[in-house]
């Protein structure tokens, strides 16, 4: 891949991510606003139930897919082989999730709705990987334009003809993933096409046997890593810990800030380490590089979210941010370690150490469990935090470890944050002098001077602190 070839493809995957990050973001904000008191915990727990039964069902096929589909000879054949076992696979993940659901929320519906949004979502994340592996970059940013709209549509038209519930939020979001997989699925199946795998029983068999062998290792790793991520969640429904609506709805505007920020990269990152792999090297220098943007990425979010986003959240939802700056800190280090994470475990991921990797995040998801639970129990939302962000950090010191000996501390690390640490400083000190010295007491136009310059600084520091060279020097 050539340089122009891979920015091509980087620029194309960014608005994927973009508008979905977007969405959440808006949701984030739209339903915190308009939810009574402790509807947002009933829709987070609902929808983290529904994730995680969708990717743990749908992460291992769609994983093992785009590790085994440039390799192989009847992409047709594999592909409607690999679809068909996800048809088969969905509603049995729904049931999962909604039982699982419903031992948290027992509303009236919360169990159908559940099914349907994993259901929906199965479907939905097998077919962006197919999309990943064949890159199919077009079809992706159609499906995510449409779901985005029709998410938002709906939920504005339920919300106004219905009244707010969190049920109704759920619904949007169900259509809004079912008619992203309509487009996703026709557009694969026209790309690809179809036979019916019943034709040739023995290369199903074959097919599943292929999927099953490379992804039934990943299920144990991927239910650990969800359930590691979302312990707090569980906690803090169990309990009804106070403040918990903040808190989640924050974290999830930290998600999406995140999934902004990492999935572009990422998605073009793990098919190349995965080629490097095949050609018996590890792509070191590009794990560091994008070790280096995190860092630099996240550092600059958090100072933008400091000065600016915070206020601007509370006004814009009428409701202020009554929790302490730490938990909310506690919290953001969490989502840094978790997509980090992602990163630093290609290594272990590409040479199919997926018993080790399952060990690790089980270890992490109880470790998070008991500090989410117990933190609750005896010390409320500040225990939430905290221990979700130790078990995230064990998890990534573990996987860290595994290839210390292969990347440069100094290029990963200290390069990146010394920007970091310089940009923040220099946002910080433009944000008081525009205060302290200029005396902008608007608030509107100190916050729009500061982001204009931040901007720029931001733009500075991803240009120094990040060894673009090294995604494209490389070759796939």
């Amino acid at each position: 891949m050539n340089n122009n070839s891979f920015l091509s493809k980087f620029f194309l995957y960014v608005p994927v991510k973009l508008i979905p990050a977007f969405m959440g973001i808006f949701f984030v904000f739209f339903l915190y606003k308009f939810f009574p008191g402790g509807q947002y915990v009933s829709y987070s727990v609902s929808v983290t139930c529904a994730l995680i039964a969708a990717q743990l069902f749908a992460g291992w096929v769609g994983n093992s897919f785009v590790y085994h589909f440039s390799g192989s000879d009847d992409k047709t054949g594999f592909f409607s082989s690999s679809l068909v076992v996800i048809f088969f696979i969905a509603p049995l993940a729904g049931i999962l999730a909604a039982s699982v659901c419903a031992f948290f929320v027992a509303d009236d519906f919360v169990f159908v709705c559940v099914w349907a949004l994993c259901v929906s979502q199965v479907l939905f994340f097998f077919l962006s990987s197919v999309c990943q592996a064949d890159f199919l970059v077009w079809q992706q940013l159609k499906a995510a334009l449409l779901q985005a709209f029709v998410q938002a549509m709906l939920v504005f038209i339920l919300f106004e003809q219905l009244g707010v519930d969190f049920r109704f939020a759920l619904v949007a979001l169900t259509a809004g993933y079912a008619s992203a997989v309509a487009v996703l699925l026709f557009s694969v199946i026209r790309k690809l096409g179809f036979t019916n795998p019943a034709k040739y029983i023995d290369k199903f068999m074959s097919v599943v046997k292929s999927l099953y062998q490379y992804g039934a290792a990943l299920s144990p790793w991927i239910f650990g890593m969800l359930v590691m991520a979302a312990a707090d969640r569980f906690s803090i429904g169990y309990y009804n810990i106070e403040h918990g609506d903040i808190y989640l709805s924050l974290k999830d505007l930290f998600a999406g800030g995140a999934g902004l920020l990492s999935m572009p990269l990422l998605m073009v990152v793990h098919p190349l380490v995965i080629r490097k792999f095949r050609e018996k090297r590890f792509a070191a220098n590009i794990i560091e590089s994008s070790f280096g943007f995190l860092i630099v990425a996240f550092s600059l979010l958090w100072c933008a979210l400091h000065f600016v986003g915070f206020d601007f959240f509370e006004r814009l939802t009428g409701k202020s941010i009554d929790v302490s700056l730490w938990v909310i800190f506690f919290s953001y280090v969490s989502v840094f370690l978790n997509s980090s994470s992602v990163y630093i475990q290609k290594r272990l991921e590409v040479h199919r150490k997926m018993k080790l990797l399952a060990v690790l995040s089980i270890v992490s998801a109880i470790f998070s469990v008991v500090f989410s639970y117990v933190g609750g129990r005896y010390w409320g939302i500040y225990g939430v935090s905290i221990g979700l962000m130790l078990a995230q950090g064990l998890y990534f010191l573990l996987v860290a470890y595994s290839i210390h000996k292969k990347m440069s501390v100094y290029r990963a690390l200290v390069v990146p944050l010394f920007v970091a640490v310089l940009t923040v400083t220099a946002g910080a000190a433009y944000y008081y002098a525009l205060g302290d010295l200029i005396h902008i007491d608007d608030w509107r136009v100190k916050s729009a001077l500061w982001l204009i310059g931040f901007s720029v600084l931001s733009l500075l520091a991803l240009w120094k602190g990040v060894k673009w060279g090294e995604f494209t020097k490389a070759i796939i």
